[in-house]
């Protein structure tokens, strides 16, 4: 039993991934023509390979039929050059005149998220179920699906938050572990994690600006943990907000330096847009990121697919990428699309999962206000809802910029994913951490039939997310079906 056991413990997360790759990597070359923004951000990468930044091209067609005909006129680029280099990587090993050297590189940075989601999960819960149901989730929700299908920034943004949370998570565990050791000690100074994770967040900053609102909402549950650790201790207030402040801080250099290095290939050349002969590429650069904060603050065009913030929990308007109908040799005619049209199952059942995290979080402050966030459930929580709403919050209170869109949301998949698979957990009577299989607030019998009733309950709700995501998967992936078939999946009035 014991070897079986051990076994599970490769063979699970293995399923996971490979699932995760099948529904990434399967007909990713189709279509064959560049869809939606593709058109901005693949061109952007070819001509940033041979330039060092982006040039402009001589038309927009979508069919890309000269994947080389980009001119040496540099272009007006509104988002930071990370993105398109890896991007590039893809481009580098399949070419730039087809699907998969378009969209490899998403393809594995989805896979990778998976895994990444998978371990933060288990360094949360220190159980393989619950790691192995993040994972799942995350490996078949339909967002986060047709974003790493799909040749835009967002996929990679995902990767480096969930990474950026992981080694927060670990600066975590590590400052944790040292307190409650034998010979307690306050938290440190110095801590490797933390600047590992200001550098992840610097290169998440560096494929689209919003990478900066998970570094300060984590930054700000960085200084507030210090701050309650060290009053502990005994420390001042003054004392204690001051060194917490400081430390969170010290991610931020880091942060700064993995942002300037993606722009290498701008500075060290003379062509990029918005360089000046003679004028310090620090002055041309801060310039260039002024002229770029107001395009993305002013942006008002309307656009068919926008969709309000306050709806993205929900995906009440999921973006359209592609669609093509045709009628000859197909009986009553037929549709080849890709929408990311959620799975509810899994986005639905994250944000019901995130609300009673919520609830447990609420219920820790008011029963045990000395300890807060001290405690290993109530801090999960925190950690896990701190990060939905990090890619979340700040756009509902964005008021100048009408033009946003539900693909966006694809950066708060990891972590419903993770809330998810945590209430799932405690449904099926599984301790989280160091926490008790009885969760206080959610008053669970723990009588054996119960217990396995609602086992079979979360079974059969796992189950029912992977059905859903096969037939969806159509969808997803702009496989050619019937109209009628395609009519089917548009649940909602906003998903047409």
């Amino acid at each position: 039993m014991l070897a079986v056991r051990h076994h599970l413990r490769w063979i699970a997360p293995l399923l996971v991934l490979g699932i995760a790759a099948v529904l990434r990597f399967w007909a990713l070359g189709q279509p064959g023509t560049l869809v939606f923004d593709e058109i901005y951000y693949v061109r952007d990468a070819i001509s940033q390979l041979a330039h060092g930044y982006p040039t402009t091209w001589p038309n927009d067609d979508p069919a890309l039929p000269n994947p080389l005909g980009f001119t040496d006129t540099a272009s007006y680029a509104v988002h930071p050059p990370l993105g398109k280099w890896i991007l590039g990587l893809g481009i580098l090993l399949f070419g730039p005149d087809n699907g998969w050297g378009w969209r490899s590189a998403l393809a594995l940075a989805g896979v990778a998220t998976v895994g990444i989601t998978m371990r933060l999960a288990w360094l949360i819960s220190r159980r393989m179920v619950i790691a192995c149901l993040a994972g799942l989730f995350l490996a078949i929700d339909g967002v986060h699906i047709v974003l790493t299908r799909v040749a835009l920034l967002d996929g990679f943004l995902t990767l480096f938050i969930a990474l950026g949370a992981l080694l927060l998570w670990r600066d975590h565990l590590s400052v944790t572990a040292r307190v409650e050791a034998i010979v307690k000690r306050p938290p440190r100074w110095f801590r490797p994690w933390l600047l590992a994770a200001g550098l992840t967040f610097g290169a998440a900053a560096a494929i689209k600006w919003s990478g900066l609102y998970p570094l300060a909402f984590f930054m700000v549950f960085t200084a507030v943990r210090d701050l309650m650790l060290l009053r502990r201790f005994g420390r001042s207030w003054v004392i204690s907000v001051l060194r917490a402040g400081l430390t969170a801080a010290t991610a931020l250099p880091a942060a700064l330096f993995a942002y300037l290095a993606s722009w290498s290939g701008w500075i060290f050349t003379t062509g990029g847009w918005g360089r000046k002969p003679g004028e310090f590429w620090l002055t041309s650069l801060i310039q260039y990121h002024l002229d770029m904060f107001k395009w993305h603050s002013t942006l008002t065009a309307p656009h068919p697919y926008q969709a309000d913030a306050l709806t993205w929990p929900l995906a009440l308007r999921p973006t359209a990428m592609y669609e093509l109908n045709w009628d000859k040799g197909c009986a009553g005619g037929c549709t080849a699309g890709i929408s990311a049209l959620p799975n509810i199952l899994v986005t639905w059942g994250g944000v019901a999962a995130l609300l009673v995290l919520l609830w447990l979080v609420l219920r820790s402050f008011a029963s045990h206000p000395s300890q807060r966030l001290v405690t290993s459930l109530a801090t999960a929580s925190s950690f896990v809802l701190l990060g939905y709403l990090s890619g979340w919050l700040p756009w509902v209170l964005t008021l100048s910029r009408s033009a946003v869109f539900q693909f966006y949301a694809v950066t708060l998949t990891p972590f419903s994913a993770i809330a998810l698979a945590l209430v799932l957990g405690m449904l099926c009577g599984i301790p989280i951490g160091n926490a008790p299989a009885r969760v206080p607030g959610l008053r669970l019998s723990l009588d054996r039939e119960a217990v396995r009733g609602r086992r079979m309950a979360v079974a059969m709700f796992v189950a029912a997310a992977l059905v859903l995501a096969i037939l969806f998967f159509p969808v997803w992936s702009g496989m050619p079906v019937a109209d009628w078939f395609w009519q089917a999946h548009m649940w909602l009035p906003g998903w047409d």
